[in-house]
Protein backbone atom coordinates (compact mmCIF):
# COMPACT_ATOMS: atom_id res chain seq x y z
CA UNK A 1 0.00 0.00 0.00
CA UNK A 2 1.17 3.27 -0.82
CA UNK A 3 2.25 5.33 2.39
CA UNK A 4 0.66 8.73 0.73
CA UNK A 5 -2.70 10.22 1.06
CA UNK A 6 -4.56 11.40 -1.96
CA UNK A 7 -4.03 14.67 -0.84
CA UNK A 8 -0.53 14.18 -0.50
CA UNK A 9 -0.05 12.87 -3.95
CA UNK A 10 -2.39 15.58 -6.03
CA UNK A 11 0.27 17.87 -3.73
CA UNK A 12 3.09 16.39 -5.55
CA UNK A 13 1.22 16.79 -9.11
CA UNK A 14 0.40 13.15 -8.90
CA UNK A 15 -2.37 11.61 -10.44
CA UNK A 16 -3.89 9.59 -7.62
CA UNK A 17 -5.91 7.26 -10.32
CA UNK A 18 -2.60 6.55 -11.98
CA UNK A 19 0.20 7.36 -9.59
CA UNK A 20 2.30 8.92 -12.50
CA UNK A 21 3.42 13.11 -12.19
CA UNK A 22 1.87 15.67 -14.56
CA UNK A 23 5.42 17.54 -14.15
CA UNK A 24 7.19 14.65 -16.05
CA UNK A 25 6.10 15.85 -19.79
CA UNK A 26 7.37 19.18 -19.22
CA UNK A 27 11.31 17.55 -19.54
CA UNK A 28 10.02 17.25 -23.09
CA UNK A 29 7.68 20.19 -23.89
CA UNK A 30 11.25 22.05 -23.54
CA UNK A 31 12.67 20.58 -25.97
CA UNK A 32 9.53 20.47 -28.33
CA UNK A 33 9.87 24.65 -27.72
CA UNK A 34 13.82 24.34 -28.28
CA UNK A 35 13.44 22.04 -31.64
CA UNK A 36 10.43 24.36 -32.97
CA UNK A 37 12.92 27.31 -32.48
CA UNK A 38 15.86 25.37 -33.98
CA UNK A 39 14.12 24.48 -36.95
CA UNK A 40 13.67 28.34 -37.94
CA UNK A 41 16.91 29.87 -36.01
CA UNK A 42 19.77 27.24 -35.94
CA UNK A 43 22.02 28.75 -33.06
CA UNK A 44 18.73 28.14 -31.37
CA UNK A 45 19.19 24.50 -32.03
CA UNK A 46 22.63 24.33 -30.12
CA UNK A 47 20.36 24.86 -26.42
CA UNK A 48 19.50 21.36 -27.52
CA UNK A 49 22.99 20.21 -26.52
CA UNK A 50 22.03 20.69 -22.59
CA UNK A 51 19.48 18.96 -22.79
CA UNK A 52 19.35 15.22 -21.64
CA UNK A 53 17.05 12.61 -21.93
CA UNK A 54 16.02 11.14 -18.46
CA UNK A 55 13.89 8.14 -17.84
CA UNK A 56 11.35 8.73 -15.03
CA UNK A 57 13.03 7.89 -11.85
CA UNK A 58 16.32 9.68 -12.62
CA UNK A 59 13.89 12.76 -13.89
CA UNK A 60 12.81 12.87 -10.50
CA UNK A 61 15.85 11.79 -8.61
CA UNK A 62 18.09 14.72 -10.40
CA UNK A 63 15.47 17.66 -9.84
CA UNK A 64 15.15 19.64 -6.97
CA UNK A 65 11.56 18.88 -6.61
CA UNK A 66 10.72 18.98 -2.92
CA UNK A 67 8.16 16.41 -3.37
CA UNK A 68 10.10 13.75 -5.80
CA UNK A 69 9.81 10.95 -2.83
CA UNK A 70 5.87 10.67 -2.93
CA UNK A 71 6.26 10.85 -7.06
CA UNK A 72 8.76 8.30 -7.24
CA UNK A 73 7.01 6.12 -4.56
CA UNK A 74 3.80 6.62 -6.36
CA UNK A 75 5.12 5.15 -9.51
CA UNK A 76 6.62 2.49 -7.67
CA UNK A 77 3.10 1.62 -6.60
CA UNK A 78 1.10 2.55 -10.11
CA UNK A 79 -0.88 -0.16 -11.13
CA UNK A 80 1.20 -2.55 -13.44
CA UNK A 81 -0.93 -1.96 -16.36
CA UNK A 82 -0.73 1.52 -16.79
CA UNK A 83 3.16 1.88 -15.40
CA UNK A 84 3.79 -0.60 -18.26
CA UNK A 85 2.05 1.47 -20.99
CA UNK A 86 3.76 4.53 -19.64
CA UNK A 87 6.90 3.13 -19.44
CA UNK A 88 6.98 1.90 -23.23
CA UNK A 89 5.85 5.78 -24.34
CA UNK A 90 8.65 7.05 -22.52
CA UNK A 91 11.25 4.81 -23.96
CA UNK A 92 9.83 5.64 -27.41
CA UNK A 93 9.71 9.37 -26.70
CA UNK A 94 13.34 9.17 -25.53
CA UNK A 95 14.58 7.13 -28.45
CA UNK A 96 12.46 9.44 -30.72
CA UNK A 97 14.02 12.85 -29.00
CA UNK A 98 17.47 11.48 -28.77
CA UNK A 99 17.42 11.28 -32.69
CA UNK A 100 15.45 14.04 -33.56
CA UNK A 101 18.17 16.37 -31.60
CA UNK A 102 21.32 14.92 -32.85
CA UNK A 103 19.58 15.49 -36.31
CA UNK A 104 18.78 18.23 -36.03
CA UNK A 105 22.25 19.52 -34.50
CA UNK A 106 23.99 18.05 -37.75
CA UNK A 107 21.83 18.99 -40.63
CA UNK A 108 21.85 22.18 -42.45
CA UNK A 109 18.55 23.80 -42.42
CA UNK A 110 18.85 24.91 -46.41
CA UNK A 111 18.61 21.44 -47.43
CA UNK A 112 14.97 21.14 -48.04
CA UNK A 113 14.27 16.89 -47.61
CA UNK A 114 16.06 17.12 -43.74
CA UNK A 115 13.85 20.28 -43.46
CA UNK A 116 11.32 18.05 -44.00
CA UNK A 117 12.25 15.06 -42.37
CA UNK A 118 12.12 17.71 -39.19
CA UNK A 119 9.37 18.83 -39.27
CA UNK A 120 8.08 15.48 -39.34
CA UNK A 121 9.94 14.52 -36.35
CA UNK A 122 8.21 17.14 -34.59
CA UNK A 123 5.19 16.27 -35.15
CA UNK A 124 5.83 13.00 -33.90
CA UNK A 125 7.78 14.41 -30.83
CA UNK A 126 4.45 16.08 -29.34
CA UNK A 127 2.53 13.36 -30.73
CA UNK A 128 4.17 11.33 -28.01
CA UNK A 129 4.27 14.26 -25.28
CA UNK A 130 0.17 14.20 -25.62
CA UNK A 131 0.58 9.75 -25.49
CA UNK A 132 2.92 10.70 -22.37
CA UNK A 133 0.03 12.81 -20.90
CA UNK A 134 -2.59 10.73 -21.72
CA UNK A 135 -1.09 8.01 -19.54
CA UNK A 136 -0.21 10.25 -16.57
CA UNK A 137 -4.11 11.27 -17.15
CA UNK A 138 -5.86 7.83 -17.25
CA UNK A 139 -7.26 8.96 -21.00
CA UNK A 140 -8.83 6.65 -22.78
CA UNK A 141 -7.22 5.59 -26.52
CA UNK A 142 -9.87 7.12 -28.09
CA UNK A 143 -9.34 11.05 -26.62
CA UNK A 144 -5.18 9.62 -27.42
CA UNK A 145 -6.29 9.53 -31.02
CA UNK A 146 -8.53 12.85 -31.30
CA UNK A 147 -5.38 15.04 -30.04
CA UNK A 148 -3.14 13.04 -32.28
CA UNK A 149 -5.02 14.08 -35.06
CA UNK A 150 -5.25 17.36 -33.62
CA UNK A 151 -2.04 18.17 -34.47
CA UNK A 152 -2.43 17.61 -38.39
Amino acid sequence: MLPYSEQQLINANVNPATGLATDYPNLFNEAVMLFEMGLDMPDMAEELTDWRPHGYIEHFERSGFEQKDVVVAAYLYAPHEIREAFDASVARALSVFDSSINILLSTHMMDAAARADLETRLVEMKALVIEMDSHIHGRVESDLQSEVDALF
